[in-house]
């Protein structure tokens, strides 16, 4: 059941403008959302903000093309396992079709190897395999960087239900164990996955992307554990790693 509570926070981040040839366009984190004919669907277009020369222009296109091709797989990969997700259908080369959802400003955080700053975090020394899944969530506040928040905070400042939190953190654990057994048939780790939900029609559903900017790929046929994570989009490489990247979870080698 839809919460009766509604949040007092609205994410800053959210910021609505008027466009040539949509009638408004909520912009967040190098995606925009423009409202579709249908009043229950947007399109979600990935749009990074472009630098000035041509050669940077050329490289953030191929990453958004990339980025929409790697999350409507993997949406449609999570929704053949009755996960739910606001994925509609792929709309264009940097376009998806999405359910409007009303969004619940938590990030899902989700750690299957302790490593880079949640090694320093818990004074651990070596990279090591989570034995179960650590799950952090964080405030989606507007700031640079997201609050640290857990269940206490979410019920206090009415985000959501003790329900919808279930909802929320076993819809985050399933969809955490079908990726990383698909990466691993791919040759590939599933070092951490960061996810965000919304409420559609009563329902909450997972929403946002699933690509480099979310989640964290690991090379598993590099030796040398050091540079296994190349899959980044702030590399001089970044395109045809992650050309290779989305070549291997498409089976397209």
């Amino acid at each position: 059941m839809k919460s009766q509570n509604h949040s007092p926070l609205i994410d800053p981040m959210l910021k609505g403008e008027k466009s040539e040839n949509q009638e408004h366009i909520i912009h967040r984190q190098g995606k925009y959302l423009y409202k579709a004919e249908k009043s229950d669907l947007l399109i979600q277009e990935f749009k990074s903000d472009e630098p000035v020369d041509i050669e940077s222009k050329q490289k953030i296109k191929s990453l958004d093309v990339l980025r929409n091709e790697i999350s409507s797989y993997l949406f449609e990969y999570l929704e053949g396992f009755h996960i739910p997700t606001h994925f509609v259908m792929k709309y264009s080369d940097t376009k998806m079709i999405v359910k409007r959802t009303d969004s619940i400003p938590i990030s899902v955080k989700i750690f299957n190897l302790v490593n880079g700053n949640l090694m320093k975090r818990l004074g651990v020394k070596d990279v090591v395999p989570a034995e179960f899944p650590i799950i952090e969530h964080y405030l989606n506040n507007g700031q640079r960087s997201s609050s640290w928040i857990n269940e206490y905070h979410v019920y206090a400042l009415a985000i959501a239900t003790p329900e919808e939190f279930k909802q929320i953190n076993r819809i985050a654990s399933k969809a955490n164990a079908v990726l990383r057994a698909l990466c691993d048939r791919r040759q590939l780790v599933l070092s951490d996955i960061q996810l965000e939900f919304g409420r559609y029609k009563g329902q909450i559903i997972l929403t946002d992307e699933l690509s480099p900017t979310t989640c964290r790929f690991l090379d598993s046929t590099i030796e040398n554990k050091t540079k296994r994570d190349r899959f980044t989009l702030d590399k001089e490489d970044a395109v045809e790693a992650v050309t290779q990247l989305n070549n291997r979870l498409l089976l397209k080698v």
